[in-house]
C-alpha cells in the first residue's frame, strides 16, 4: 500500500514576521515527524474559499489539527482572554472546516494544543478561557514553560485509554504552551490525560476510530513514545482508506 497521506492545518499572519507580507506556516516538527513515522504530511492551506478546503480532504487519510506558534503571546499571554474563534477568524473558520469534515467521514484526527481545544469546541465542549493558573486546584503547575526550549518537560501527565495503550506508559513528561485549557470534553469523548491540578492534558472520541486530542506539543518532543502516537495515527489512516476504497 502506498504512504498514508496525513494532512496538518496551517495558521497565517498578516505581516507580524516580514512586515507587509502575509504568510502561512506551520511547525515544521510536525512534518518531520510524519516524516519518521512512515506518512506523507500535506499542508493544508488557509483558503477562503470553503468549497477548496472541502475538496482537500479528499486528498488525505488522517488530519493533523496543528497547535499555534506566531500569535501565542499576543492572543494567549497578553491582554484579556479571547475565545479561539476571535483569536484568528480566518484560520478558526479553516480548522473548523477541516475538522468537522473529517469527522464526517470518520477519518482519523489529531489535534495538538490549539488543535485539542478548536476540536473539543467544534464538538461541543467547554473550555477554561480564563487564565487557568488562577484556578484554586492549581497547585503550582505552571503550564507554559517561558523560554525554555520547546523540546524540554514542564509536567508531568498521568494517561488512559488510547493514549496509554499507544505510548505504552501511564505516566510521562510533557511540554507546555498554553493560558487556556479544556474544562469538559464533548460529548462522546472522554479524557485520557490529566496533569497533577487536574487540568484536562488529551481526550479521545468514543465514537469514531481515531480522533484524540492532546494539549502539549508532542511532535517536538525527543523521547521515543510520542513517536507511537504519530503511528497511530498513520495506521488509523491505513484503516480509513481501506474502508474508502471498498465503500
Amino acid at each position: 500500500m502506498e504512504s498514508v497521506r496525513i494532512g496538518i492545518t496551517t495558521g497565517w499572519e498578516e505581516g507580524n514576521v516580514v512586515p507587509g507580507w502575509s504568510l502561512i506556516y506551520t511547525v515544521k516538527a510536525c512534518v518531520e515527524v510524519v516524516e519518521r513515522a512512515g506518512g506523507i504530511p500535506l499542508l493544508l492551506p488557509v483558503v477562503g474559499d470553503v468549497a477548496i478546503r472541502r475538496k482537500m480532504l479528499e486528498n488525505i487519510d488522517a488530519l493533523i489539527a496543528a497547535g499555534e506558534v506566531l500569535s501565542v503571546k499576543r492572543n494567549v499571554l497578553q491582554g484579556p482572554a479571547k475565545d479561539l474563534e476571535s483569536q484568528n477568524p480566518l484560520r478558526f473558520a479553516n480548522e473548523r472546516d477541516y475538522l468537522l469534515g473529517a469527522l464526517e467521514r470518520n477519518m482519523p484526527v489529531l489535534g495538538i494544543c490549539r488543535g485539542h481545544q478548536v476540536l473539543n469546541v467544534l464538538c461541543g465542549g467547554t473550555m477554561y478561557l480564563d487564565d487557568i493558573h488562577l484556578r484554586p486546584e492549581n497547585k503550582g503547575v505552571v503550564h507554559h514553560q517561558g523560554s525554555r526550549p520547546p523540546g524540554e518537560t514542564a509536567h508531568r501527565i498521568a494517561m488512559d485509554g488510547i493514549l496509554a495503550r499507544l505510548t505504552g506508559e501511564k505516566e510521562a513528561m510533557v511540554n507546555s504552551f498554553h493560558r487556556q485549557a479544556v474544562k469538559e470534553p464533548p460529548p462522546g469523548f472522554t479524557a485520557v490525560a490529566w496533569a497533577p491540578d487536574g487540568v484536562i492534558e488529551a481526550m479521545a472520541s468514543l465514537e469514531h476510530d481515531f480522533v484524540v486530542g492532546v494539549q502539549f506539543h508532542p511532535e517536538v518532543l525527543p523521547e521515543s513514545l510520542w513517536l507511537e502516537l504519530f503511528k497511530g495515527l498513520i495506521n488509523a489512516g491505513a484503516r480509513y482508506r481501506q474502508r474508502r476504497e471498498r465503500a
